[in-house]
């Protein structure tokens, strides 16, 4: 084999490394494809709630249930919507629903002052009335209507739609409002005398007795303050949440109530 030949076949087998690098460098520098979700990731929505029983409460298992509770899984797993429930002192959900977006708050009283604030899906629980409850034992409490009372000392949920109820008919806190963050404080106060009144639903403080081991009988209606009929509990989002699960949570929420309590 002469040099010639040697050199001629090292030339070609150069010759053939650099085409064999020139198209990997080529295809190294073309852009390679970006692979696109088939869609957007779920939004979650954050649903907070208060401590009222019977329809709110923390069960002995550590979970968020009640009659309110029940149902609104119940419209949120026919409406697909993935959620967490979390319950808060009613002033903190109250705060969390009004300034994060995508999040939901129940069981809230639709009215005139609190209309502009969310978007709504009602109603959520059928209309409830309220009472004025003292002891059984103060025979000397005897009222005519809601003014007598202001010479008493009424217990409530700070914040609640009770409060923001009796403030506007001239009631006030520290001098015949016993306001507290803590729901099941309250029977607690009126069984040891330390308020007069404590208004409230006859199914909460009924559940609220059962609860401290306390007959239903320690406790009596001084007076029917009010009839909610047209105030309905409902579910409340941030003006801000995706309007998609909002729409979907009203249909399924419509169709709950047709199905289960009629037109």
């Amino acid at each position: 084999m002469t040099n010639c030949t040697v050199f001629r076949g090292v030339f070609f087998i150069l010759l053939a490394s650099i085409v064999c690098f020139s198209h990997l460098a080529i295809a190294s520098l073309e852009p390679r494809p970006v692979l696109v979700p088939d869609s957007e990731p779920d939004i979650q929505l954050h649903v907070v709630t208060e401590q009222w029983v019977p329809y709110n409460f923390i069960n002995q298992q550590g979970e968020v249930d009640g009659r309110a509770t029940q149902k609104v899984r119940e419209v949120l797993d026919a409406a697909g919507v993935s959620y967490e429930i979390l319950l808060f002192p009613w002033t903190r959900a109250m705060k969390i629903a009004q300034t994060q977006p995508n999040t939901m708050i129940y069981s809230i009283f639709r009215t005139p002052e609190r209309e502009a604030r969310f978007e709504w899906a009602c109603p959520l629980l059928r209309p409830v009335k309220e009472h004025l409850f003292r002891l059984t034992s103060r025979n000397d409490i005897q009222l005519s209507s809601l003014d007598d009372a202001k010479r008493y000392i009424t217990a409530m949920v700070r914040g609640s739609v009770t409060h923001e109820y009796l403030l506007a008919r001239g009631f006030k806190g520290g001098v015949n409002l016993d306001l507290s963050a803590d729901p099941s404080s309250l029977a607690k106060k009126l069984l040891a005398g330390r308020v007069d009144f404590l208004m409230t639903t006859e199914f909460t403080i009924y559940e609220a007795l059962r609860l401290i081991d306390q007959p239903y009988e320690v406790v009596t209606s001084a007076l029917e303050v009010r009839d909610r009929s047209g105030e309905r509990a409902c579910m409340a989002f941030h003006p801000h949440t995706d309007s998609d699960i909002i729409n979907k949570v009203r249909r399924a929420l419509a169709e709950h109530n047709r199905r289960y309590i009629g037109p």
